[in-house]
């Protein structure tokens, strides 16, 4: 025990010694916190990122509205642009005149001309001849009754009608009238008729044919076949209705040579489409190019004698027949009696 005693226990200092040796007590534990300049300080520092923020919104609206302003800017420019272009430019006389004389109507055209592909080849085609200015399409059969210009952006085309008309503006005469040799020539399989819109001529009488009973569907190629053994064609045309396109039973055809009428007047028995027979005539030649004038035979003027209603039965009677040397005299407001006179009833009553 006693040597248990003895012997002292280790103590570890480590904790005393760094006590002792330390910088003493803390000051955040023993000086007081100044609430007022902590307050102020957070303050202050919100204040400022308040105003960072503020000047932040406001560059960025400041940058927004002018991007607005610049966008309505540009598309009223755009607009304004766009509506110069559009507005029709009002001509003078003389201007509509010498652009008439730039232009040319192409009749007989595929509908297929309307759309990309065909359009080139038109373009293609007439720019042989200069420079074109524009291209207008006209006579187009539409399947639903609608807004023209709708009705052609949506192409709804009517089935049944597969050729249109188009007015061809070139920049000169010259080169007008170097198209309008185009008239018969074949494009994409049919004949052309090419004439100048300033051309206010009717066609040749002397070398055209009338056409009456064609069915309202007849298309100008199939006048072409029914024809073409009689001689060199110069134009055919299947007059329409102007809105509706529709044919109105009738039509002509011009040919190169006087000689080919009287041929075209012998197919007056040949059908058409092998089911209708038309009728094929000369044209009548007015009095200034060389044509008699029709003159009205007078005819008999009608003695039938006039006839009256009765009124209730609504059956006609004859009217009262006047015999010659008889007079009419009232009786009772009635009837009308019919009294003979002779010669000495005059003289007794001493009437001449």
């Amino acid at each position: 025990m006693s040597s248990l005693l003895s012997t002292q226990p280790k103590v570890d200092s480590h904790l005393d010694d760094l006590f002792k040796h330390s910088a003493g007590k803390s000051e955040i534990a023993v000086k007081p916190i100044l609430t007022e300049e902590v307050v102020a300080n957070a303050t202050k520092k919100i204040k400022n990122q308040g105003k960072k923020e503020a000047n932040k919104a406001f560059l960025g609206f400041k940058k927004a509205r002018e991007l607005v302003a610049a966008t309505n800017k540009r598309k009223a420019e755009e607009l304004e642009a766009e509506t110069k272009k559009k507005a029709k430019k009002v001509l003078t006389a003389e201007e509509l005149a010498e652009k008439e004389l730039r232009t040319i109507f192409v009749g007989n055209l595929p509908v297929e001309c309307i759309e990309k592909e065909g359009y080139k080849q038109l373009e293609a085609r007439f720019k042989e001849c200069g420079k074109i200015e524009s291209i207008r399409f006209r006579s187009v059969a539409f399947s639903e009754p609608m807004d023209r210009k709708s009705a052609f952006i949506a192409r709804k085309l009517h089935s049944s009608r597969d050729v249109l008309n188009a007015y061809i503006v070139f920049k000169d005469k010259e080169s007008a009238d170097k198209a309008s040799k185009f008239n018969g020539v074949v494009f994409m399989d049919k004949h052309l008729r090419v004439d100048g819109a300033s051309n206010d001529k009717q066609h040749d009488r002397k070398r055209s044919v009338f056409l009456g009973g064609l069915p309202f569907d007849t298309e100008e190629e199939e006048l072409w076949e029914f024809f073409k053994d009689c001689g060199d064609i110069e134009s055919v045309r299947a007059v329409r209705d102007a809105k509706t396109n529709v044919g109105k039973g009738f039509g002509y055809v011009q040919f190169k040579d006087r000689e080919c009428v009287d041929a075209a007047l012998a197919l007056t028995d040949k059908k058409f489409r092998n089911k209708t027979k038309i009728r094929i005539q000369r044209c009548k030649i007015p009095v200034s190019e060389g044509g008699t004038r029709e003159v009205k035979k007078k005819g008999k003027k009608n003695s039938a004698p006039n006839h009256k209603s009765s009124g209730k039965s609504g059956k006609l009677i004859p009217s009262p027949k006047r015999l010659e040397g008889t007079r009419a005299s009232k009786n009772d407001g009635k009837k009308f009696k019919i009294v003979k006179t002779s010669k000495k009833a005059t003289k007794k009553g001493g009437k001449k």
